[in-house]
């Protein structure tokens, strides 16, 4: 059985057409340097310290950025992006040896896990910018990316004929001044059988190789919302997908510590028992 994992709101870049042209000449010095074998000179971090000048850690776990408007070809080089979400999605592709599709792009251009009509397509800075603007970040960000989901989930159904497509991202504490009673969450359709079976397996063995997690099924969000797994789910109907989003509480997963490694390495070894014993049960 093949394991695919992708993290969309990982990435922290900005398509280079939209980047303030005096950034634009340090970055390409930068890159070019680097390609030289030279270390970075402080020019670079220079500039983009610049953008971020002032910049924390919000309850979102994102790098706040600046309230100035964002305007097509004066962003900074890098925005905001889900950091923890990044590093488990790293860290398990690793451990796993499996592929691992990072969108590279910051959601605060555009949220690529969300279909083309839903009105949180585009966050709220960039839903003024023009029709043109927006079908730039369309074509730029949202379908490649998109496409490269869609190219390696059927490089895996056609290496293995079953594929476990594991989403990662990470949610508040918080939310609406209530706390959100838990450490991870497995997003599915309950109306699909075997990812049904799979998340059962999986709450099991986690229970069994992590014990200190605590999860909980379809929290806190549900598995058949407008997300990226849903619209793969109904593309690939006809195969043997599954597609899972794994949501983890940043309260923890965002801090640096070791026990953090040792849960996200035992989430890792679950999800390979679980693909072998699906694997086996389908054989």
């Amino acid at each position: 059985m093949s394991l695919l994992i992708s993290c969309e709101v990982g990435g922290n870049k900005v398509p280079e057409q939209l980047i303030d042209p005096a950034l634009r000449d340090v970055l390409r010095v930068s890159d070019h340097m680097i390609a030289s074998g030279e270390h970075e000179n402080s020019s670079r971090g220079v500039a983009l310290q610049h953008h971020h000048r002032g910049a924390s850690l919000g309850k979102r776990g994102f790098v706040k950025q600046s309230r100035k408007k964002m305007r097509p070809g004066k962003l900074p080089a890098t925005l905001s992006c889900d950091e923890p979400a990044a590093y488990v999605a790293r860290r398990l592709a690793g451990k796993l040896q499996v592929p691992l599709l990072l969108n590279r792009y910051s959601p605060d251009l555009i949220d690529v896990s969300h279909s083309l009509h839903h009105r949180s397509l585009f966050p709220k800075q960039t839903r003024v910018w023009s029709s043109e603007q927006r079908q730039q970040l369309i074509e730029t960000v949202y379908e490649p990316y998109r496409a490269s989901v869609r190219q390696g989930i059927q490089a895996g159904l056609d290496r293995s004929g079953y594929l476990i497509h594991l989403s990662i991202s990470t949610f508040d504490i918080q939310k609406k001044k209530k706390i959100q009673r838990a450490d991870a969450g497995l997003l599915y359709d309950p109306a699909c059988e075997h990812e049904v079976d799979l998340c059962l397996d999986l709450v099991d063995e986690l229970y069994e190789e992590v014990p200190m997690l605590r999860v909980r099924r379809n929290y806190p969000g549900r598995g058949t919302t407008d997300r990226l797994t849903k619209t793969m789910r109904a593309e690939f109907a006809n195969e043997n997908y599954f597609g899972i989003e794994l949501m983890l509480n940043r309260a923890w997963v965002g801090r640096p510590l070791p026990i953090r490694d040792e849960v996200i390495d035992g989430i890792a070894w679950t999800l390979q028992l679980v693909a072998e014993l699906e694997q086996s049960e389908a054989a």
